[in-house]
Formats: C-alpha cells, sequence, structure tokens
C-alpha cells in the first residue's frame, strides 16, 4: 500500500514539472504574441501611415488597436467555455488561434486588414486558462510561487521580442511581418502537444465527480455565484481596479511609437530599451512571486499603482533630454513594464483566490473582459487627446487615474495569501 502511494506522488509530482514545463511554453507564446505588436508599431504606422501628419497617424492607429482589443471580449466568453467543457480543450484552442492568426498577420497589406487580423489575434491571446490550471494543480502554499515560476521561464518570450527586433529591424531595414514568425512556428505544434498530453486539472475533475452538472451553472448561474459570494465587494473593487489597469495599456501598446518619435533617441537605442524592458520584466515577475507569498498580495497593488505612474513622468523627461536620454528612458520604460504586467499577475491570482471553483472560470474571464473594457475605452481616449494635444499628455492623464486604486485597495482587498482554494464559498 505504502509503495503504491509512494509511486502514485511520485507519478503526481512528475505530471506537475511536465505541466510546468509545458505552460511555460505556453507562457513564452503569450507573452511574444501579447507584445510583439506593442513593439512595431512606429514601422506599421510608417508603413501604412506614412501619408498622413505624425499626430493624426497616431490617433488613427490608435482606433486601429481600440477596433482590435474588442477581440479580447471574446476572452471572457472563452472562460465560461473552460467551465463547461473544461481547461485543456481551451487551453489548446487557445494556443492554435495564437499560432494561426499570427500568420494571417503577416499577410495584411494595410491598415484596415492589419487590424483585422490583430482582432482575430486578440480572440485568443492572455486568455489566462494557464494561471487557472496552474493554481488548481498546485499545492496552496506554493501557488503564486509556481504561478511566477511559469511567468519567470515563459518570459523567454520577452527576452526573444529585442533579439527579433533587433535582426527584423535596423538603422537600414524595418520588416516588421518577421515578427510574427515564432508564435506560428511554436503556437501549432503546441497546441498538438496540449491536446494529446495533458489532463484535465484535479479540481474540476473533483468538482465534475460530485456529480454537479456544470452545465446548469455556465455564465448567468457562475455571474450570480460570483456577486453572491462572501467577497462580492472584492470582485467590485478589483473590476474597478482592472479597468482603470487597462486604461494604460496605451503606454504598452504605443510606448515604442513615442519613444521612437524622440530625436534623442536611435533604433539602437530602441532596441537597447526593449531589452531592458525584457529583463526588467523577468525580475519582476521574480520580485512578485516571491513577494506575493512571502508578505502578501495587498502591498503588491500600492506598489504597483505608485510607480507606474513615476515611470510614465520618467520616460517623459528622458525623452526630452539631449543627452544621455537612454539611461532615464530604459529605467522608466522598464519599471513601466513591470508595474503594468505585475498588477496584472497580482489580480489573476487573487480573482482565482476569491472566487468559488465552480465560477473561477468564469471569474477569470470577466476580469479579462473588463480589463479588454479598459483598454479600448483607454485606446479611444488616447486617441482623441493624441489628436489635439499628443501622446505625451495622454500618457499622463490616464496614468494618474491609477491613484483611484490606493482607497478602493485599502478599503475593499483582503489579503489572500496562502487560502484554502477548496474552501472558498
Amino acid at each position: 500500500m505504502n509503495e503504491r502511494i509512494e509511486k502514485n506522488r511520485s507519478k503526481s509530482k512528475n505530471y506537475l514539472i511536465y505541466l510546468i514545463i509545458v505552460l511555460m511554453f505556453v507562457e513564452i507564446l503569450d507573452t511574444y504574441t501579447t507584445n510583439f505588436p506593442n513593439v512595431i508599431p512606429s514601422k506599421v504606422i510608417e508603413d501604412f501611415l506614412s501619408d498622413v501628419p505624425s499626430n493624426i497617424g497616431n490617433s488613427i492607429f490608435s482606433i486601429s488597436i481600440a477596433i482590435a482589443s474588442i477581440g479580447m471580449y471574446f476572452v471572457f466568453f472563452n472562460q465560461v467555455l473552460a467551465d463547461k467543457f473544461g481547461r485543456k480543450v481551451l487551453l489548446a484552442t487557445t494556443v492554435f488561434g495564437m499560432g494561426i492568426f499570427s500568420l494571417l498577420l503577416i499577410f495584411s497589406t494595410g491598415i484596415i486588414q492589419y487590424t483585422i487580423y490583430l482582432f482575430l489575434l486578440y480572440l485568443f491571446f492572455s486568455s489566462d486558462i494557464w494561471v487557472i490550471y496552474i493554481n488548481e494543480e498546485s499545492p496552496a502554499d506554493k501557488r503564486g510561487r509556481f504561478t511566477n515560476l511559469v511567468l519567470v521561464g515563459g518570459v523567454t518570450g520577452s527576452i526573444l521580442l529585442p533579439v527579433f527586433r533587433s535582426i527584423f529591424i535596423t538603422e537600414t531595414s524595418a520588416n516588421w511581418r518577421g515578427m510574427p514568425l515564432f508564435s506560428v512556428l511554436l503556437g501549432i505544434p503546441l497546441s498538438i502537444i496540449i491536446f494529446f498530453t495533458l489532463k484535465e486539472t484535479s479540481k474540476y475533475e473533483e468538482y465534475k465527480n460530485k456529480g454537479i452538472t456544470i452545465e446548469t451553472s455556465i455564465l448567468k448561474t457562475n455571474l450570480k455565484t460570483i456577486f453572491s459570494s462572501e467577497r462580492k465587494r472584492e470582485v467590485f473593487a478589483l473590476i474597478i481596479i482592472t479597468f482603470l489597469v487597462g486604461f494604460n495599456y496605451i503606454f504598452v501598446s504605443l510606448g515604442e511609437q513615442y519613444i521612437n518619435s524622440s530625436p534623442n533617441l536611435t533604433e539602437g537605442d530602441i532596441n537597447i530599451i526593449v531589452l531592458v524592458m525584457s529583463f526588467a520584466v523577468i525580475l519582476g515577475y521574480i520580485f512578485t512571486g516571491i513577494f506575493a507569498d512571502k508578505v502578501g498580495r495587498k502591498p503588491l497593488f500600492y506598489l504597483y499603482s505608485v510607480l507606474f505612474i513615476i515611470s510614465i513622468f520618467t520616460v517623459i523627461f528622458g525623452s526630452q533630454l539631449k543627452e544621455l536620454a537612454l539611461i532615464p528612458v530604459c529605467v522608466g520604460a522598464a519599471l513601466a513594464n513591470v508595474s503594468y504586467w505585475g498588477i496584472g499577475v497580482v489580480i489573476r491570482l487573487v480573482i482565482v483566490e476569491i472566487i468559488p471553483t465552480d465560477a473561477r472560470g468564469t471569474g477569470s474571464g470577466l476580469k479579462s473582459l473588463i480589463s479588454a473594457f479598459g483598454i479600448t475605452i483607454g485606446l479611444l481616449l488616447n486617441s482623441l487627446i493624441t489628436y489635439f494635444f499628443g501622446l505625451e499628455l495622454s500618457f499622463i492623464i490616464l496614468s494618474l487615474l491609477l491613484l483611484i486604486n490606493i482607497p478602493l485597495i485599502y478599503k475593499y482587498i483582503k489579503e489572500t495569501k496562502g487560502i484554502d482554494l477548496s474552501q472558498i464559498k
């Protein structure tokens, strides 16, 4: 009997290691696919919108990204389907989608086609299915650590961004269409591996084995569960925080264009900035994982909300310097990305930790949907502000809105470090 138990434990441990490795590749793909459109806007604008003034080109491109971001709304339904059909099927589907629609993006010949294909790509990335996977398979005291282990391993995707950008985009050439190739070559085979080798999560199987019909708790019932739970005030607060963070996706999506427009920075400088940002995000994920498990989630909400604002001002100040502009812009852009993605990780963790198992996929999808709303509205506001005043003022105004997070965190967000997921009601 003891030998059988030990054997099962060994199998379980080996599978968990394999799962973490596979999810690392998923996160490599997700990170790269989510971010490669954000390091090429200046070249896309140059390719498709070079015949209009700079502020109008930036404004049109912002509208283009806003329209494409509507694709993110469908992430919510992906999460709902994860509660109905299981985590594995949806994970394989989203990975395949990232691969195939990156391929289509390569063949765009104008801003309209680019918008359509980017919209299709947005349907699948950042779905957070992998977060549910790792959280439902991890011990309670190691969820934050394992989540961030996947993130740190997967952030190889971030490192590949400056590598490929420096290959495809230089002082003498700007072949932005080479950037999606990696997503194509990784996404399609990885989806096949997931479908045929991963198991459904133990928590989801446990839920099904209780004899509860998951079909009866889709969408309406799940939403009712979420907003009638013991921690519904936290859910509402997290919705507002997520919405405000979404506003500031404008820096992630258009920061490269702003930096590129500075006369004090060369294309080589921009490749260095992208490289520094990538390594900073790795360090940020490591810090987030350790800090979240040892100290808690709540302090990180405060830290990243304030740090993002400081970072934006640092980038703006640095880009105006005629000498040594590279240093403050590197620091500011790196910290801005650490803050944006860091607070996103904390939101993901807390959402999973305050919502019951039967509605966890729906809750994660709701978070993604609210984030997408914030991104779309932020981009539309940015388009208007940029048209009249430029990108700079838009970055400042929308970043300052994160100050609203402070009282919300203080009053409504409770610490969730080490909570037992099976005890959430």
